[in-house]
C-alpha cells in the first residue's frame, strides 16, 4: 500500500483518476488476495460519479514470463493507453472466492472496451512484484494525440519532409565486436 501511495503522490495523480490497473496477478489462491486486498485500500473506494476501475494481468495473456512479467505488464498498459482501450483478462471463470469487488470500483473486463474519455488525460498503473521482494508500482498517463500526417504532394515530398524530431535507436549484440559488425548474418 505504501508503494502504492507514493507512485500516485510521485505522479501527482488521485486514486479514482487511474481507470485501468495492470494487476502482478499470480494466480495463486494467496497472492491475489493479498495483492487485491493491497490495491483496494488505496484505489478501492467507490467513484463520485460511479466509473469502474478496470483490472487485469499479463499473465492471462502469455503466462508468468517470470523476470520480464513486470515489463510485459507495462507495455501492456501503454498499449492500452496508446489505442484508448481496455483489453480484456482472459480465461477467467469464477473470481476467487477469497476477493470480494463488492462496493469498490473494480471490474475485471472480459471483453476488449473502449477507454471512455475524461475531462483530463487517462491514466493506468501497473503493479509488479520480484521474487526477490521488490514491490513496484507505476503510474501512466496517456500520452498527447499525434498531430495527422501532412499529405504527401508526391515522390519529392517525403525526401524534403524533415520533422527535426530525434530517434534513439537502441541496438544490442552478444559482445562489442559483433556490434561492430557492418552486415547482419
Amino acid at each position: 500500500q505504501a508503494v502504492i501511495r507514493q507512485a500516485l503522490e510521485d505522479a501527482g495523480v488521485k486514486p479514482e483518476q487511474v481507470d485501468y490497473i495492470e494487476a502482478h496477478g499470480t494466480g495463486t489462491a494467496l497472492g491475489d488476495p493479498i495483492e487485491m486486498e493491497g490495491l483496494q485500500a488505496v484505489y478501492g473506494k467507490p467513484r463520485a460519479d460511479g466509473s469502474p476501475c478496470a483490472i487485469g494481468s499479463i499473465k492471462s495473456n502469455l503466462g508468468h514470463a517470470e523476470a520480464a512479467a513486470g515489463i510485459a505488464g507495462l507495455i501492456k498498459a501503454v498499449l492500452a493507453l496508446k489505442h484508448r482501450e481496455i483489453p480484456p483478462h482472459l480465461h477467467l471463470r469464477e473470481l476467487n472466492p477469497r476477493i470480494d469487488l463488492e462496493g469498490t470500483p473494480f471490474v475485471i473486463p472480459t471483453k476488449l472496451r473502449a477507454w471512455p474519455e475524461r475531462e483530463q488525460s487517462r491514466f493506468a498503473a501497473v503493479s509488479a512484484f520480484g521474487l526477490s521482494g521488490t514491490n513496484a508500482h507505476v503510474v501512466l498517463e496517456e500520452a498527447p494525440l499525434e498531430e495527422a500526417p501532412l499529405e504527401k504532394a508526391g515522390p519529392q515530398a517525403e525526401a524534403s519532409a524533415d520533422t527535426g524530431r530525434v530517434y534513439l535507436l537502441p541496438l544490442s549484440a552478444r559482445s562489442p565486436e559483433s556490434l561492430d559488425r557492418k552486415s547482419v548474418v
